[in-house]
């Protein structure tokens, strides 16, 4: 991209050059002192065009992701659940205050939303059957374009009545890395060997008859009582879900 214009550069400054021996040195200095400046204007003019397309380039949502840290973890009763996610971003941004977090929680009563390193009044902005529930997160110091940044969300989940449904799910709408689920489950008996399955599908594929494409299976480690698994750069535009039997 560079070549081109400095090959037309050399080439003024040739034929300019060239020109100036004929001229007495007041005028050859003008000229060339034209000449250099509005070469200097012509590389800023596209400088900024340049930068200007580059931050135009952004993703869909303003950021990119690195690497999500999915856990799920139950009490001794089953009801009581934390669920906890880290995630690393990087700003694609002029500046980043805030970040629509999207979850959906299957029980009935409403979570306790906080977070370490965002502010939030943990206030759902409930989405429609099908669709995601959001939190506002704001960041306590705004991301600059190409700043990383780590996103904290924690909710404290109540079961009281045993509705809830036994899965995690990753939405990758961006971009990463790796996302790695762990999934304590403290209530499980000491005999309890059942695997969970690894399924996906499309994001698109919010209503009607939605259809997931099994992955394979995440074997039970009894003596820890959880599942873990490490998804490596997943294929963007699906929900990866982990599903165990409750």
């Amino acid at each position: 991209m560079i070549k081109p214009f400095m090959d037309w550069v050399a080439y003024t400054a040739a034929i300019v050059g060239f020109v100036c021996m004929f001229l007495n040195d007041t005028v050859a200095t003008l000229v060339a002192l034209g000449v250099f400046c509005s070469l200097l204007l012509v590389i800023a003019i596209c400088i900024v065009v340049f930068v200007w397309k580059h931050l135009k380039q952004t993703s869909k949502y303003g950021y990119i992701g690195y690497s999500a840290f999915v856990k799920y973890e139950t009490e001794q009763d089953g009801k009581h659940i934390l669920f906890e996610v880290f995630r690393q971003i990087q700003s694609k941004q002029l500046v980043m205050t805030d970040l629509n977090y999207a979850f959906k929680w299957t029980g009935s009563k409403q979570p306790l939303i906080t977070s370490q390193m965002q502010n939030t009044d943990g206030r759902i902005d409930e989405g429609g059957t099908g669709t995601y529930d959001h939190v506002k997160l704001n960041f306590k110091r705004a991301l600059t374009y190409n700043e990383t940044g780590t996103i904290h969300f924690h909710a404290e989940l109540d079961d009281i009545d045993d509705i809830s449904k036994p899965y995690i799910e990753f939405k990758v709408d961006v971009p990463v890395e790796i996302v790695h689920y762990r999934i304590i489950l403290k209530h499980k008996p000491n005999d309890y060997h059942q695997s969970a399955t690894l399924r996906r599908r499309k994001i698109n594929n919010q209503t009607g008859s939605i259809v997931y494409e099994n992955i394979e299976s995440v074997p039970f480690n009894n003596p820890c009582k959880s599942y873990e698994y490490h998804l490596l750069e997943p294929e963007v535009g699906y929900f990866y879900r982990i599903e165990w039997q409750k």
